[in-house]
């Protein structure tokens, strides 16, 4: 239980660090051609024209997707890990 929890932990404090540049590097991409000079252009628009919460938009979705989807991952390693000290 504490490896689901751990691994589930985990991931959320990933997207909680993550999601900041992933929304500028989305903005970027999805921008049509030539509307921005670069990621620090697209940071300082967002900031002026949407303020800094923009820069967290999508943070829900991703920390209730993070939670299982890594708290499976730590299990699964951790499951892998045992038999494979088990064999050895």
């Amino acid at each position: 239980m504490a490896v689901l929890v751990a691994g589930g932990l985990a991931g959320m404090a990933n997207w909680a660090v993550a999601i900041p540049p992933d929304v500028l590097k989305s903005r970027l991409q999805t921008a049509p051609e030539g509307t921005y000079k670069g990621v620090m252009d697209v940071f300082t628009h967002l900031i002026r024209t949407e303020g800094p919460s923009a820069l967290f938009r999508g943070l829900g979705p991703a920390m209730l997707r993070a939670f299982p989807a890594n708290a499976a991952c730590f299990l699964g390693v951790e499951a892998s890990l045992k038999l494979m000290n088990e064999a050895w």
